[in-house]
């Protein structure tokens, strides 16, 4: 099935470009590259699994909504939560996490039917189907101190 436009830059373009992303910090030599701050006390690696989260998190969100529950709200404490644990998680495998997250997103984004899209919207959910926005800023972030 055809990517679908869901306006700006198609959520399929960004992951690929976080695919490649990954892909260029898997290169690097050292793990040092993934530690590298981002300032706000984020670092590249932390700014993978924030990505690899979101994306799970509304995969997780939008497979409730399919099955006819309601779309689950957020927990504004989500992002400190996840920094305290995200040092546990294994920085050779978070960008590949971050990649297999929006992968899943995009599929399940490509089975929703045109009236689902619609309400998404409706109810101001549109950042749960529109996720390049949210990869573009944080790989912008990466690319800027990564160089």
């Amino acid at each position: 099935m055809a990517a679908r436009d869901l306006g700006g830059s198609s959520n399929a373009e960004s992951t690929e470009r976080l695919r490649a992303l990954v892909e260029r910090l898997g290169e690097a030599e050292d793990e040092a590259e993934l530690e590298r701050s981002l300032g706000g006390g984020w670092t590249v690696g932390f700014a993978l699994a924030h990505l690899a989260f979101w994306d799970a998190r509304q995969v997780a969100a939008l497979q409730r909504f399919v099955r006819g529950e309601p779309f689950p709200s957020e927990d504004l404490a989500t992002n400190d939560a996840l920094q305290l644990v995200a040092a546990a998680f294994d920085p050779t495998t978070v960008g590949d996490a971050a990649v297999a997250a929006a992968e899943e997103l995009d599929r399940i984004v490509e089975r929703l039917s045109a009236q689902q899209i619609d309400a998404l919207r409706a109810s101001g959910k549109s950042y749960a189907i529109e996720r390049a926005p949210h990869r573009e800023e944080h790989m912008r972030q990466i690319e800027d101190v990564i160089g």
